[in-house]
Parts: structure tokens; sequence; C-alpha cells
């Protein structure tokens, strides 16, 4: 399904993966990220971010940084240059599904080296 974006990660030396969002949204993600991941996460893990119950989101946002400029065909699926919100990793993408695949693959919250 995201062949190209998997062979892409292949040659990165690392990439993080973050999860954010209110107290009990992460709760539940956290339980059955749990359930098929070791190490687990917990509220206080790198790459889990937690939102102010007051905050102006209401899901969760699962996102991927990279180190490199992906390819154009991986460019397309979102990715965003961006310096704001983690120095190491110019390059975002916001996608929960691509994100929640890439954990089906055994990729990990937080750092994932090569």
């Amino acid at each position: 399904m995201y062949i190209d974006l998997l062979n892409f990660l292949k040659g990165e030396l690392n990439f993080f993966i973050e999860a954010e969002g209110k107290m009990k949204v992460l709760e539940k993600f956290i339980e059955e990220y749990n359930l098929t991941h070791s190490p687990s996460v917990s509220l206080g893990s790198e790459g889990i971010i937690r939102l102010e119950d007051n905050s102006n989101k209401w899901g969760l946002e699962l996102r991927l940084y990279v180190e490199s400029c992906p390819p154009e065909d991986v460019r397309t699926l979102g990715f965003k240059s961006t310096s704001t919100y983690r120095n190491d990793y110019p390059y975002r993408l916001n996608n929960n599904d691509i994100v929640k695949f890439l954990l089906k693959q055994g990729y990990s919250i937080g750092v994932n080296k090569k």
C-alpha cells in the first residue's frame, strides 16, 4: 500500500513518530498501542504529546517526522517542510491512517533507528 514510503524510511538513519491529543484520547491510544508494542509507552514517554483539556483539538493526531526531504512520490502523501516542531526532523507528515499503517508494520512511538 505504502511501498514507496517504506522504502524511503529504510534509507533514513532515524525518524520520529508522535501521538498528540487530550488525556482521554491519549489514554485510549496508549492502551491499544501497548497491546501490540514493546516497550510500552505512557503519558510521559517521548513522542506522546498531551494537550490541555481546554485545547481547541478533539481527536488523536499521529505524525511522522523525517530528516531527509522525501522523493516526490512520497512527498505527495502530504509531507511538509517544518522547522517549528522538531529541529532534528525538518519534514513532517500529519496523517493518522499512514502512521497507523507504520505502527502495524512494527514501527514505534518516538525515535525509530535503522
